[in-house]
């Protein structure tokens, strides 16, 4: 298999601090520019699906070519599918479960229990996103799972004939997917004359139409296009260079090259001009971004500032953490904040009982509960068989047979 790219766990880090702190830092009483700055969450979550997206690319197409990989080609699209679905399914189903007395106990106080057991459907089921004003019920995070489910399939179908694209084409196919999404949020913006909307910062009732722009956060349509052409630009190299070459054995000097520079030739890739898509990697990780641009099996030996600081062993451990952050951030809030729920638990919020510092209360316990559920629930062998055996199943189910990749752990 392909090298894992740890510099991406830290960047998955740093956006989900941000996600949390920014889905409750209003309880910690912050400054009003604070409050501002650090309550753009959506803006960050179009990045996770860019970088859901380039992983798909990098484990999927062929480095150098212009083509899907092999295993993707021979795995059936509907089994390629189900291994992603369940590489984050299991921990998804496991946070309904475990705060289901909070989930179900808020829904039937409020709704009754027909609105809780429909709730609790449409999160089992990740199909909450489809839903513009229900897209947050239960688990509010979890929505971007359900988007990011039906960006996969999408993705499964539309990978190889954007993998055999040539730069130029992607740029064109980049900027109508660009501007395909641009046009609602433009819509939306004139219709309602909210040009300098800051939608973190402002509660859910001062929206002069919540459903319209519900809809420009949650839909999977629109999430659809963040992710996959700009990384099938930055995971697949230009075709062009190789055709017609014979490659011989490589040198010392060529394999030095290949993995300090992402190319054999070094002079060459220093005088191409960068692609719009590798200018937009550049801006995560800077100078050349041989991490993101160009995905070899040697990136560790890259010298970069930027890439050495993502790759330091704290962050990058930190960054395992990212996904059990981000699916319990959210529940624990809910203990910590949510009304109904802290007043039968507690006798009010927490932030009312104890004061704005029980914030870093909050942050803390939600770090912890992410260590144990990683190193128990995801570290289990018995929940990766269940899951790969709950895959194949399906798989079997929707009448494609099981190939020998299904018990892999999904990337």
């Amino acid at each position: 298999g392909r090298p894992r790219i740890l510099a991406f766990d830290s960047v998955r880090f740093l956006l989900v601090a941000y996600i949390v702190c920014g889905h409750f830092v209003a309880f910690a009483a912050p400054p009003p520019f604070v409050f501002r700055a650090a309550t753009q969450v959506n803006v960050v979550v179009g990045a996770f699906f860019a970088l859901s997206g380039y992983v798909a690319a990098y484990t999927s197409t062929e480095p150098a070519a212009h083509k899907a990989s092999e295993k993707f080609i021979q795995t059936p699209s509907t089994l390629w599918i189900l291994q992603r679905v369940f590489s984050y399914f299991p921990l998804h189903l496991f946070v309904l479960l475990a705060f289901s007395p909070v989930f179900v106990y808020s829904d039937v106080v409020y709704s009754g229990w027909p609105t809780a057991i429909w709730h609790g459907v449409l999160s089992m089921t990740m199909t909450q996103a489809w839903f513009p004003l229900h897209a947050e019920v239960w688990n509010a995070p979890a929505w971007f799972l359900s988007a990011l489910t039906f960006a996969t399939i999408v993705l499964a179908f539309a990978l190889s004939p954007l993998a055999r694209q040539t730069k130029a084409e992607l740029r064109r196919t980049l900027a109508a997917l660009f501007f395909a999404g641009l046009l609602p949020k433009v819509g939306y913006c004139y219709d309602h004359k909210v040009w300098n909307l800051l939608e973190g910062s402002i509660p859910s009732k001062a929206h002069p139409n919540l459903a319209s722009f519900n809809t420009q956060r949650f839909s999977p349509f629109l999430a659809t296009g963040r992710g996959p052409t700009r990384s099938c630009g930055l995971s697949t190299r230009d075709a062009r260079r190789c055709r017609g070459r014979v490659r011989g054995p490589e040198t010392k000097q060529v394999r030095h090259n290949r993995a300090r520079f992402g190319h054999p030739n070094r002079g060459d890739l220093a005088r191409r001009r960068p692609s719009a898509a590798q200018r937009l990697a550049r801006a995560w990780c800077p100078r050349r971004a041989p991490l993101l641009t160009v995905p070899h099996g040697r990136v560790a030996q890259v010298t970069d500032s930027m890439c050495r600081a993502l790759s330091n062993k704290g962050l990058v451990a930190l960054g395992s953490l990212t996904f059990p952050i981000f699916l319990l951030h959210g529940p624990i809030g809910q203990v910590f904040y949510k009304k109904v729920v802290a007043t039968k638990l507690f006798g009010g919020p927490l932030h009312l009982i104890v004061g704005p510092r029980i914030f870093y209360a909050y942050l803390a316990v939600t770090i912890v509960a992410a260590y144990i559920v990683q190193h128990t629930f995801l570290s289990s062998r018995r929940v990766a068989k269940l899951s790969s055996t709950a895959c194949d199943t399906a798989a079997a189910v929707l009448r494609w047979s099981p190939s020998p990749t299904s018990s892999e752990q999904p990337v």
